[in-house]
């Protein structure tokens, strides 16, 4: 995924994280998805999937009367470029306060700390040759 993508919106997160449930899916499929969670009208869905092709994010095509979307960015690598993005614009580049902030609000089970720790091992290495 190129990193020159935009930011996604939480709202776009939103109907998003309903099309990569669906893989593809038509405005009115979707809008019914979110219905209960987020009474949006149809034409606020139609114009959030076109504002996400714009941006790169998805990709539509006709059929018939309709446009069918589907994802054209993985889920796994949007979060990805949001992650770098927040360290670099947010944090300035350290990862530090951000892995702090997530310990201290979602704390960890026995599994993730040694998981953890598993991965610090691996980088620590690398992240010794900047310095």
């Amino acid at each position: 995924m190129s990193k020159d993508l935009p930011a996604l919106a939480r709202s776009e997160w939103t109907l998003m994280e309903a099309l990569w449930i669906r893989s593809r899916a038509t405005a009115g499929a979707l809008q019914a998805d979110l219905e209960t969670s987020q009474d949006w009208a149809y034409s606020t869905v139609k114009t959030m999937l076109d504002r996400l092709v714009e941006k790169g994010y998805v990709k539509a095509r006709r059929v018939g009367n309709v446009y069918e979307y589907s994802p054209k960015v993985r889920r796994n690598a949007a979060v990805s470029r949001t992650i770098d993005d927040v360290a670099q614009r947010v944090m300035a580049g350290s990862v530090t306060p951000l892995i702090h902030r997530l310990v201290a609000r979602h704390p960890l089970s026995s599994d993730e700390i040694q998981e953890l720790r598993a991965m610090l091992d691996r980088y620590a290495p690398a992240a010794g040759d900047d310095g």
